[in-house]
Order: C-alpha cells, then structure tokens, then sequence
C-alpha cells in the first residue's frame, strides 16, 4: 500500500461572489428602449429606414408635381425634406 504524502492537495480558492456571465443594461428597467435619439443614435438600420421613407415620400411628391404640374405637390415635396433634416439633427445632436 503506498503512502500519502503528508502534503495537502492544492485547492482553489472560491470567490466570494460570481461574476454574471450577461450584461447589464445601463437603461432603468421601465424604459424600453430610450428615447428616439438615443435609438437614432444606436440604430443605424432605424435611422437609414426613416430616411429612406422620408426619401420616397419626396420623390413621390416631386413626380406627381412634374406630371400634374400642380402647385400642391410640390409644396408637400418641400415640406416633407424638413423631416429629413430634423432626423439628422436628433442623430447628431
């Protein structure tokens, strides 16, 4: 029968608390998401969407204002680039 040694074995310390293998997330647990800039600003497939909506609905205004040639049209093709420029400005504000 062979003897132990009278050495103990080396043993790991255990930590006192573990460490969660998943994130936190910095946002309160009743906010969703956060506000739309914050989402703008994280989310460049939303802000690319928006723009390329914001982008036809233009376009579809300015074409119907070279067909019919009316007035009407091309003030709403106008009115719909302010959109695209507040979208810029709530990504980089």
């Amino acid at each position: 029968m062979p003897e132990r040694s009278s050495s103990p074995k080396p043993t790991r310390a255990r930590r006192a608390t573990r460490r969660s293998t998943r994130q936190l997330s910095s946002t309160p647990s009743g906010k969703s998401g956060g506000g739309p800039r914050d989402r703008l600003r994280r989310d460049p497939f939303l802000f690319l969407l928006s723009l390329g909506v914001l982008a036809f609905v233009t376009w579809a205004f300015a074409l119907t204002w070279w067909v019919t040639g009316s007035v009407v049209p091309l003030a709403l093709a106008l009115a719909s680039i302010v959109p695209a420029f507040f979208l810029f400005y709530l990504r980089d504000a």
